[in-house]
């Protein structure tokens, strides 16, 4: 294999493929990246086996082949390299990097044993980028991160004719909002539950290229998505299992309703979260007396309580949360306002963007003792 490329694309590429390159690898190969020069067409393949990235680089091909090169060893090799071309001549499972005065060996591995990676064949949905990432920062924030119950790391999908419903839940707060699409060839009623962590990969993705659509590809007998954005696959496996009834715990009804500024609540728990720190992050949220107050204790390092505007409707109520579920949400909102609607100290409690109806965050209280 010989290929020549610029040294800026190799440095933007393998940034890319990186993401896909296992830090704690099952297998030895699964520690590189794959370069293959065939048919005219450079790529850079990376997998740990639930997400794989192919990249399309810009390059000349003089020799075709490939080999698989150390990921770290050869990123950090290529990060200190001067702009202009860059030669590659991969050899008897070694690479020799040659430019201006510079020449390294990077002793690799056969590409014989890289796991096949599934290619994207024809797009099924097109989706809006800026709605994707937008729609995702709201998501992801509920998904677990423990796969004590793999469903739960995952965001479900209901593709139906007109939009996509999407819901992630922990078990302690749930997320629900709507995604549209440009165009689909697929059927009505079809569900999946992506990883969360592959959709906010495929969002990082797309901030750094910059691309304003992009396609996916479901694959129900291998259990895959193939996202196809611009010259870049990525390959996600889907997640087998049942996604939890999420509309039986989705409040209808409310006692109390208050609107309040985002900003100030945002800073409000913030500042009472200090003071939650050895008390399970537990902070309190009352209406009573006609003010909404955020307040928190601790015994070994005092209390704090804020009062901030707001507008209620309905009964007073004192409501327990974990502070950090409420700085997720209101860490990813873009309102100014935000609605909260709730049946009690012990409902779940319901957060919307005023004027909004879309997006609906629900989060759990916590049971204390008076």
């Amino acid at each position: 294999m010989k290929i020549t490329v610029q040294a800026i694309d190799l440095k933007k590429y393998l940034s890319i493929v990186n993401r896909g390159v296992s830090s704690r690898p099952q297998l030895p190969v699964l520690s590189g990246i794959l370069i293959k020069a065939f048919n005219g067409s450079v790529n850079f393949v990376s997998t740990d086996l639930e997400i794989s990235f192919w990249v399309n680089v810009p390059a000349s091909i003089e020799t075709e082949g490939e080999l698989i090169v150390p990921s770290k060893l050869f990123s950090d090799l290529v990060s200190s390299l001067p702009v202009g071309k860059v030669t590659l001549i991969g050899d008897k499972g070694v690479l020799k990097l040659e430019t201006k005065g510079i020449g390294a060996e990077v002793v690799g591995q056969s590409a014989e044993d890289f796991p096949t990676i599934p290619r994207a064949n024809k797009s099924q949905l097109t989706i809006s980028a800026g709605e994707f990432r937008q729609k995702m920062d709201r998501l992801c924030i509920s998904a677990a991160k423990e796969d004590t119950r793999p469903v739960l790391t995952g965001v479900l999908w209901e593709i139906a004719a007109e939009n996509i419903t999407m819901a992630a839940t922990d078990g302690y707060r749930l997320s629900v909002d709507k995604l549209s699409f440009d165009k689909t060839s697929l059927g009505g009623n079809e569900k999946f539950i992506l990883p969360a962590r592959s959709l906010q990969e495929i969002s990082k993705v797309l901030m750094e290229t910059g691309e304003n659509t992009f396609g996916m590809e479901f694959d129900k007998e291998s259990q895959q998505v193939i996202f196809k954005i611009g010259d870049i696959e990525v390959t996600s496996r889907l997640i087998a299992g049942e996604f939890p009834p999420y509309q039986q715990i989705m409040p209808n009804t409310y006692s109390t309703r208050i609107g309040f500024g985002k900003v100030e609540l945002l800073e409000a728990v913030k500042r009472a979260s200090l003071f939650a720190r050895d008390n399970a992050n537990i902070i309190k949220i009352s209406t009573e007396d006609g003010k909404f107050v955020v307040r928190a204790e601790s015994s070994q390092f005092g209390s704090n309580a804020s009062e901030i505007s707001m507008e209620i409707e309905g009964d007073t109520v004192v409501v327990a949360f974990n502070a950090r579920y409420l700085l997720d949400y209101l860490g990813v909102s873009t309102s100014e306002r935000i609605i909260w609607e709730t049946e009690g100290e012990l409902k779940p409690s319901v957060f919307v963007n005023e004027g909004e109806s879309d997006w609906m965050h629900v989060i759990m209280p916590v049971r204390v003792q008076n």
